[in-house]
């Protein structure tokens, strides 16, 4: 797995604005996984897409997330820190059993986006169920063992954390999406990168794709010597 630096990141970055939510993932992955073709990584189950979106961050932009999220009850922002491994280790843990009597399969990222032009959440709902049966179709009410059974074949997919709020001491459950998450950083930090070449060729007149290639600590060296 590559990280996502200089022209990689360039490159996510780029495709990426254009994109879903759904397609982002994909594209990052497909750039830092440049072997694997990027079909192979649309019919991955969820969890296992997650897997690696964690483990492309954390080779990209280190082991621990750090974010906000704000307080449902007072809407206080509150600072988290989530290590990487402990998402990893609860990922790992998560039931992935198929179904016995219905022969679910995992929701993957061809099934989310078939599902983008849905009416309303039933009719997505339907669907889902429709594609990830394996060996019949959903054309009733989805009945409550079903859905029962779904979301937990799905559950390592959801992945999430406690905060406390030091305002109002309310305890919640966050969810957490590692792609959007990745995607603002691969947004913010190429942004940044695209500043300081624009600056360093300025001043130098050196291509994008050599001040891109350069490592961040030196790119900063030449930066702080612009600005002394």
């Amino acid at each position: 797995m590559l990280a996502l630096t200089g022209e990689l990141l360039l490159s996510a970055w780029e495709k990426g604005l254009a994109e879903h939510d759904i397609d982002r993932a994909l594209s990052m992955l497909a750039l830092a996984l440049p072997e694997t073709s990027r079909d192979s990584l649309a019919e991955l189950p969820i969890a296992e897409r997650d897997i690696l979106l964690l483990q492309l961050r954390a080779i990209t932009f280190g082991p621990w997330l750090q974010g906000f999220a704000s307080c449902s009850s007072c809407g206080t922002s509150l600072e988290f820190s989530l290590s990487i491994e402990t998402l990893l280790e609860r990922n790992a843990q998560s039931s992935d059993e198929m179904t016995q009597d219905l022969h679910l399969r995992p929701v993957n990222s061809k099934d989310l986006l078939a599902i983008l032009s849905a009416s309303d959440v039933a009719d997505a709902e339907k669907r889902l169920l429709s594609r990830c049966l394996v060996s019949q179709r959903i054309d009733t009410p989805v009945s409550p063992a079903t859905r029962k059974e779904f979301e937990l074949l799905n559950s390592a997919a959801e992945m999430s954390f406690a905060l406390d709020c030091p305002n109002c001491s309310k305890h919640e459950v966050v969810a957490f999406d590692i792609a959007r998450f990745l995607w603002a950083e691969v947004q913010r930090t190429a942004t940044h990168l695209l500043s300081e070449i624009h600056v360093l060729a300025s001043a130098y007149g050196w291509s994008e794709c050599a001040i891109a290639a350069m490592a961040p600590r030196r790119r900063m060296a030449y930066m702080e010597m612009l600005n002394a």
